[in-house]
């Protein structure tokens, strides 16, 4: 009888450590901050399971190969990068792999940006890890102007093309819906004109009111063959801005020179805005054919040079005396 009793209490025993064991592999670890974790292309489930383990996101292999297998998914375990924190069930880390739920960097392209500055948010958010392959890219299929600004979600392992061609998407959606039109061929020529004038509106203009005057003002200069003078288009070719553009700048050789060059410069000088798109589209007529910028984001419009004059020195009169000099008889 007490052997009889001895086996029951050890078996009983075995039981309650059994069953505290699989408790215990079946709490998921905690992940702490949340972790991102890259499940390469063509790796089996053994190796998948390895990778978790060592990543401390499942506690046992062996149980991962053991329900992966139960439920037939084995050869369903999608390539990717995933975030997981806190305490992810095992079922819910399988589910995660089988259904590809990578995951998605959120990031926010402001109106206005160039290819450049565009190149620099994209590194900062991890999703590239060259600049220069991404302008590269950016440069060899012209696309400055047509990298829709805007909000989006794009995988950890997105290819360049991927980025470039959801954002020229975006563009032509808002485009054609303004344009009233698909964007062609036979209407290519047209198209990049409209998008490079929305570009140098987008830089120019401090509001949303002034918008189709500048672009008015554009026009209007181009019709007469007369050079657009828009600073924005020096600090595109001096690659990068400065409070107030000298003298010497204005000379600077460049086809995005609009001083020295008349007509539009080749390429847009940044990729504009839903607001700027429609400026370009409908621009205001008026007798202004200047335009100067206040220094608090707004512009002072003239009919003739002499009156523009007089807001230069009106408008530039509380610089210093260095700005003064070089900020001398600034036209755009």
């Amino acid at each position: 009888m007490k052997r009889e009793t001895k086996i029951i209490i050890s078996i009983f025993g075995v039981l309650i450590f059994i069953f505290f064991f699989i408790k215990i592999i079946s709490i998921p670890p905690l992940v702490s901050p949340a972790k991102l974790v890259e499940i390469p292309e063509n790796k089996n489930a053994y190796e998948i399971g390895k990778l978790l383990k060592e990543e401390g996101i499942i506690r046992s292999v062996k149980l991962f190969l053991f329900l992966t297998k139960r439920y037939n998914v084995q050869k369903k375990l999608k390539s990717g990068i995933y975030e997981f924190s806190g305490r992810t069930p095992l079922k819910k880390v399988i589910e995660k792999l089988v259904k590809g739920e990578i995951a998605l960097v959120r990031i926010t392209i402001p109106e206005g940006a160039n290819i450049y500055e565009i190149a620099e948010i994209l590194k900062r958010a991890g999703l590239i890890k060259d600049k220069n392959e991404f302008i590269e890219y950016a440069k060899e299929k012209n696309l400055e102007g047509f990298l829709f600004p805007d909000t989006y979600y794009f995988p950890y392992n997105i290819s360049i093309e991927g980025i470039c061609l959801k954002m020229w998407k975006r563009f032509k959606d808002v485009f054609e819906e303004i344009y009233d039109e698909e964007i062609n061929e036979k209407n290519w020529k047209e198209v990049k004109k409209i998008v490079t004038i929305a570009s140098i509106v987008e830089k120019e203009a401090g509001l949303t009111s002034e918008r189709k005057i500048i672009a008015g003002i554009i026009y209007k200069r181009l019709k007469k063959n007369i050079p657009i003078e828009s600073c924005a288009t020096v600090e595109y070719a001096l690659g990068y801005r400065k409070k107030r553009l000298k003298k010497s700048d204005l000379k600077i050789k460049s086809p995005y020179n609009t001083y020295i060059h008349k007509g539009l410069p080749p390429t847009p000088i940044c990729n504009p805005g839903k607001n700027s798109l429609i400026a370009a589209l409908n621009p205001v007529k008026t007798d202004y054919m200047f335009f100067l910028s206040k220094g608090d984001g707004t512009n002072y419009f003239s009919k003739t040079y002499s009156e523009h004059l007089e807001a230069i020195k009106t408008y530039l009169s509380n610089k210093t005396n260095s700005e003064t000099k070089n900020s001398e008889e600034l036209e755009k």
